[in-house]
């Protein structure tokens, strides 16, 4: 469960900023969870609006390196190769001065708070808290330069894989590699209970889709396709296979250039997945190839298996431009699937950003309380982001008529001078 983010000095992020999916109240009829041994509650969904180059993707970017740094610092960065952050560039100081991210979670029932600083040669600060009886105890503390500061709490290896963390590398990531039984399933809530989708992991989200399509999850995932009503009946995967020949050379080849791979056999090489969409028109059925088919059913395609997957696992799903190429309504009920407890059993959760002033209309679907809402506005080339909450928003009020009238912010500005200049090149061309 995730509860807060906060980053600073990352991309157009100058100042530190923080979202919360801590509830303002407990929400009746919507899917909150009780937060261990407190008496809040975690919100199911967070949407945050606001006008193009806003920094709204940029805040799921943060999210996504702190992940990344978690999970590959320590295996797959090289040894001595620069920390890639991308710190706010618009300004003197943004590059001499480090990003920090920290991030307040549950796993397993038991909060922890985990975050670290870093300039792009090192890390600089890692630190690691649980909360089991709600208040905090120490795992570690990192300062670069100094011996690391283990609390009683922290059990197993410790001084051995300190010696093994590089200045571009986190303890938390090399702990992991080295099984640390302790610290895995923090490791694990990072790896595979954070999920990201955007445009970048399509095929992936899409080889997800058919393994739930294969498996005995294949009922939720067709009634989701034909619940989008885009006319999808049924989807069909099949492998694309190279000739005997050239399977052979391709597997000789892999196995040259990477000695981890002298077991594999010209059978198990791929030349990818034909995907098909079958249609039923007048009781007669027709397959698609995917490409031809709408750019909408393509995205729904790409991300009803991670939807499924995330309410099935009690997950955290973030999609970066939720409303791009889905209907208005489509993406309406895809929120609803979160905000509703008859669908959102285990406490998953949707972080998404969005153009779609509609969602906050007094009509939408799957309707946001104003906690639910957060805003993003670049001022003097940084992002600011705000919840709703912030303003004073009376329950008969309609959000998205005010939202659009401006009175939250969050809304792009359009010199009507700069147009002028249009129209005049137009008109003199044209004379």
């Amino acid at each position: 469960m995730l509860l807060r983010f906060t980053v600073t000095n990352y991309a157009s992020f100058r100042d530190e900023t923080e979202l919360t999916f801590v509830a303002e109240r407990r929400h009746e009829h919507l899917a909150v969870q009780p937060v261990p041994r407190s008496q809040l509650w975690a919100l199911p969904v967070a949407g945050i609006f606001g006008a193009n180059a806003a920094g709204k993707s940029n805040f799921i970017h943060a999210l996504a390196f702190m992940k990344a740094a978690i999970v590959n610092s320590h295996q797959k960065w090289a040894p001595r190769a620069d920390i890639p952050r991308r710190p706010f560039l618009l300004g003197r100081e943004g590059e001499s001065r480090p990003s920090e991210f920290a991030m307040e979670f549950t796993v397993e029932g038991i909060r922890y708070e985990f975050g670290f600083v870093c300039d792009s040669r090192e890390f600089l600060g890692e630190w690691l808290y649980s909360y089991p009886e709600g208040r905090p105890r120490k795992f570690y503390e990192r300062k670069a330069g100094k011996p690391m500061s283990f609390g009683p709490s922290l059990h197993g290896q410790k001084v051995q894989i300190e010696r093994m963390v590089r200045a571009n590398s986190l303890f938390l990531s090399a702990a992991a590699a080295n099984n640390h039984e302790q610290l895995l399933p923090v490791f694990d809530w990072f790896s595979s209970g954070l999920r990201i989708a955007w445009d970048s992991n399509f095929e992936g989200r899409l080889r997800e889709t058919r393994h739930y399509l294969d498996s005995h999850s294949s009922r939720a995932v067709l009634s989701l396709l034909k619940y989008a009503d885009l006319g999808v009946s049924d989807v069909t995967f099949s492998e694309l296979k190279f000739s005997p020949e050239q399977a052979k050379k391709i597997a000789e080849l892999i196995q040259f250039l990477d000695s981890d791979a002298a077991d594999i056999s010209p059978e198990e090489i791929s030349a990818g997945v034909d995907v098909e969409v079958s249609h039923v028109v007048d009781g007669k059925e027709f397959r698609l190839p995917l490409e031809l088919e709408s750019s909408g059913t393509r995205t729904w395609l790409g991300i009803v298996g991670p939807i499924v997957s995330t309410l099935m696992r009690g997950s955290v799903l973030v999609v970066d431009e939720l409303d791009a190429r889905l209907h208005h309504h489509l993406t309406a009920q895809l929120i609803r699937l979160f905000q509703d407890p008859r669908t959102n059993l285990h406490g998953a959760q949707l972080l998404f950003n969005t153009h779609d002033a509609a969602l906050l209309g007094p009509e939408a679907a799957a309707t946001l309380r104003r906690d639910q809402v957060w805003i993003a506005e670049k001022k003097e080339g940084a992002t600011t982001l705000y919840p709703l909450t912030d303003y004073k928003v009376r329950s008969i009020e309609n959000v998205e008529k005010r939202y659009l009238g401006g009175r939250y912010g969050g809304l792009p500005f359009f010199d009507e001078e700069l147009l002028q200049s249009v129209i005049s090149e137009v008109e003199a061309a044209r004379n």
